[in-house]
């Protein structure tokens, strides 16, 4: 298990390495890393410890530097109770991205800390808070100002009469708070609700004298998955909804899973491996598609925005391009049983019944 981990953390860090860069957080698979918007979805997941790294490209087509985005996160269970699920969850989100010749950069860390209680044999509910860190910054030397123009090109060289330097940053403590409920029908199938408020101290982003904050950022989601009594078969639909100020962010659709092949005869931990093809609308915007594959502990998916707003005129439909790595273990297999049928493991002691 240490060499897959250790080799899913060379990974991350030279897919990191590959771009640092974008704005607002904006990912269309975002219910990969789901403690990145609600902490109290951290560590709420069948196995000890996830990590998540993905990677964004939007709007290539337009004039100047297109929208990129990075992100890397990791949450793990902790003091873990026996024959309970309570636990403590905790974990850590990094993301960064920039846009435009001015290079407007976002860095934000958050550490998400929560705590979830088994309300029944079926229900856990989670209440986490995300102390954090966002920085924003602008380079100025690349920027032109109609002061600046001679009448044949601009002369940077001219005073702009406006108030920024040639590198304006900000900086500030944030913090986020969640709750999230999860409910399991069976072994084979889920739902998932979340409310979550970031930036709640809203934290200023002024480059001049004007004092600018950042709005509130509210995330409602709901997802889950169903099996198909067969087992090959299976569909989880999503919805997010986020509401920043004047903006929305709407996104609604599913994907259809399909078991790659039988469940393995090993006494050795197995997760099931599935391919999954989906299909999502943002609302006003794009439709989505994506397809991912998972494979032992590790995932891999990518997905790609068809643009059918009023901006598709200049980016001739070519939305946004999306890849993500994901990496998910049990540590602890000691309060379960192998389910040879299910490819999974059930906590308790004794034989594993077919559901």
């Amino acid at each position: 298990m240490k060499t897959r981990l250790y080799s899913f953390l060379i990974l991350s860090l030279c897919w990191s390495g590959i771009t640092f860069s974008q704005q607002n957080r904006h990912f269309s698979m975002w219910n990969e890393a789901p403690s990145a918007i609600n902490p109290g979805a951290t560590a709420v997941m069948d196995e000890d410890i996830r990590l998540f790294t993905n990677f964004r490209m939007q709007w290539t087509s337009i004039e100047g530097l297109p929208f990129r985005t990075n992100s890397f996160g990791f949450d793990a269970k902790l003091m873990k109770q026996k024959n309970s699920q309570n636990h403590l969850g905790v974990g850590v989100n990094f993301t960064n991205d920039a846009t435009g010749d001015l290079k407007l950069t976002t860095n934000l860390i958050s550490v998400p800390i929560n705590y979830t209680i088994e309300a029944d044999k079926n229900t856990l509910f989670s209440i986490g808070i995300a102390p954090g860190f966002y920085q924003q910054s602008i380079r100025n030397n690349t920027s032109t100002w109609n002061n600046q123009w001679n009448g044949i090109t601009y002369d940077q060289a001219a005073i702009s009469g406006e108030n920024f330097s040639p590198d304006n940053t900000v900086s500030n403590f944030d913090i986020g708070a969640g709750m999230h409920i999860r409910y399991a029908f069976d072994a084979l199938s889920n739902i998932n609700f979340g409310l979550s408020v970031n930036h709640i101290t809203a934290p200023a982003v002024n480059y001049s004298s004007l004092v600018n904050n950042l709005y509130r950022n509210v995330n409602i989601t709901a997802y889950g998955t169903r099996f198909l009594d067969d087992r090959n078969f299976g569909f989880s639909p999503m919805a997010l909804v986020q509401l920043q100020g004047p903006n929305r962010n709407i996104v609604f659709g599913t994907t259809l899973d399909h078991e790659l092949f039988e469940s393995s005869k090993r006494t050795d931990y197995v997760q099931r491996s599935l391919v999954s093809y989906g299909i999502f609308y943002r609302w006003s915007d794009a439709f989505i598609a994506s397809i991912s594959a998972k494979v032992r502990g590790f995932k891999v998916g990518m997905s790609y925005d068809v643009n059918i707003s009023s901006l598709s005129s200049a980016t001739r439909a070519m939305g946004g391009f999306e890849l993500f790595l994901k990496f998910s273990t049990l540590t602890d297999r000691s309060g379960y049983i192998h389910d040879r049928k299910l490819f999974r493991w059930n906590r308790g002691g004794g034989r594993a019944k077919r559901l």
